[in-house]
């Protein structure tokens, strides 16, 4: 299964995208987006869970969610947990947040999920 695809598909979640002025979310980094409230993302780690006869069956992604606002955003953070959540992931961390130099408030919740890697 291809966690990129997996992971973009569960935060354009209608519910998501409605909350955020520009309608879309950022893998990696956004370039120029509303800085009222944005969202990025990015697979942070992975690694073999499951193998069997020499081969990896599962795997575990660590994934970071990131919410960046002038104000504030909680409701942002509830429904990316709720959406997160529904589609299979587990939450680990989360911490808040404030960037200095940009002068935003920073959610960075992190999540992880186990898939079936891909046979064939």
């Amino acid at each position: 299964m291809n966690i990129k695809q997996y992971l973009l598909k569960a935060l354009n979640s209608k519910e998501i995208l409605d909350l955020l002025p520009d309608k879309k979310v950022y893998f990696l980094h956004a370039n120029n987006p509303n800085k009222d409230l944005y969202l990025e993302y990015e697979i942070i780690n992975e690694y073999g869970t499951e193998y069997s006869e020499g081969k990896e069956d599962f795997t575990t992604y660590i994934i970071q969610v990131d919410i960046f606002s002038k104000g504030d955003y909680t409701e942002c953070e509830e429904v990316v947990k709720k959406v997160m959540i529904e589609n299979g992931f587990n939450r680990d961390t989360a911490a808040d947040l404030y960037e200095k130099e940009t002068k935003l408030n920073h959610k960075a919740m992190r999540f992880n999920i186990d898939l079936p890697t891909s046979k064939g």
